[in-house]
């Protein structure tokens, strides 16, 4: 094989891994989605195991019903933790495996492996790591879950006690209350805690997706970056923006500024900004020395010339914040404050922007 039918070859494998990392994201979240319907219904049974003939929880079943459910939720933890890690795993192998030509098989599972250990014990700029995540989410649910049941067996409980002295009294159990009760009721529990775990956006199952295809993505990227600078011949990687990419944003600056005179969206060694942002599904491809040519090399350019150079509506796109927009417009905005949220750098621009 020619060094160039090498290289060709490499491209078309990175090419491939891209598109097998994508089906893995996909059929990894619809196993998360299936590990939580799984827990929806097991906390619906375990409801309806602690009702009584009358289909309510009683008040006096209700510590004992927090304690079950919570050792339900444990189960999902566990098993939410499983199946990311397998994930993460198997994308890294799909990564390294672009450069089997060039690589040893043994050496290309060491870099994956070494790639999931950094992906799991990454901590980003607020100082959280996976584990760290992950227990958010999982706390989350024990939250939701816990005071929706909490709130329906409570009021229900209440309700009932109401109801019973109009009953007595001979008077028409009015509607409010009534609907209370039903809330107290083993379906009407069941049905709200299926709805805080998985529906909505910031529900426990909408996060744990957005974890999900950020990590899994994070173990592919560094996989392919660490696997690519093995080869002497390599001078950067490219970030590519998702073929779902819908509107600019950070991801268009990184993938299209010539910040380092390779061509755009060329980053040597440990420069790299991928991934830009959770929930990517942007990807990188390397990018060999003589593949950058002069005028390249010659047109490098800084963040701020690139986003100077735009329509307004890509720089408000971009930096997220009209008065970002505004600090750049006046010649004020510095490099380093191009992601950062306005809140932490208004201090620095607010006087000279009015």
């Amino acid at each position: 094989m020619t060094p160039e039918e090498r290289k060709q070859a490499i491209k078309r494998a990175s090419e491939k891994a891209r598109k097998e990392a994508n089906k893995l994201d996909a059929k990894a979240l619809k196993e998360l989605q299936q590990v939580y319907q799984q827990t929806a219904e097991e906390v619906r049974l375990r409801i309806l195991m602690m009702a009584g003939s009358d289909g309510t929880v009683r008040l006096e079943n209700l510590r004992l019903l927090r304690t079950q459910i919570d050792e339900v939720l444990e189960q999902l933890a566990y098993m939410e933790d499983q199946l990311l890690a397998s994930y993460q795993g198997q994308t890294a192998v799909v990564a390294t495996g672009a450069f089997s030509t060039t690589v040893a098989v043994e050496q290309l599972n060491d870099l994956a492996g070494e790639a999931v250990r950094t992906a799991r014990a990454f901590q980003a700029a607020d100082g959280l790591q996976l584990s760290d995540r992950l227990w958010r989410i999982n706390n989350h649910a024990r939250e939701v879950v816990g005071r929706a049941i909490e709130s329906a067996i409570i009021q229900g409980h209440s309700a009932s006690e109401a109801a019973e002295d109009f009953i007595r009294r001979g008077a028409p159990v009015p509607a409010e209350l009534q609907k209370k009760i039903n809330r107290a009721n083993a379906s009407g529990i069941g049905r709200a805690t299926t709805s805080e775990l998985m529906t909505g956006k910031g529900s426990p199952y909408d996060n744990a997706r957005r974890l999900f295809r950020t990590e899994i993505n994070r173990a592919h990227g560094l996989a392919y970056q660490t696997t690519a600078f093995e080869d002497d011949e390599v001078i950067g990687t490219r970030f590519l923006l998702s073929p779902g990419h819908p509107e600019p944003d950070i991801c268009d600056l990184h993938a299209k500024v010539n910040k380092y005179g390779l061509g755009k969206g060329v980053y040597p060694k440990d420069r790299s900004p991928w991934p830009a942002h959770p929930n990517t599904l942007s990807y990188e491809e390397v990018v060999f020395a003589d593949e950058v040519s002069e005028v390249e090399k010659a047109g490098k350019e800084s963040r701020i010339d690139w986003l100077n150079n735009q329509p307004g509506a890509v720089q408000y796109q971009v930096l997220g914040s009209q008065k970002k927009v505004q600090a750049l417009n006046a010649g004020l905005l510095q490099e380093k404050d191009i992601e950062r949220p306005w809140k932490d750098i208004r201090h620095k621009y607010e006087d000279g922007i009015q």
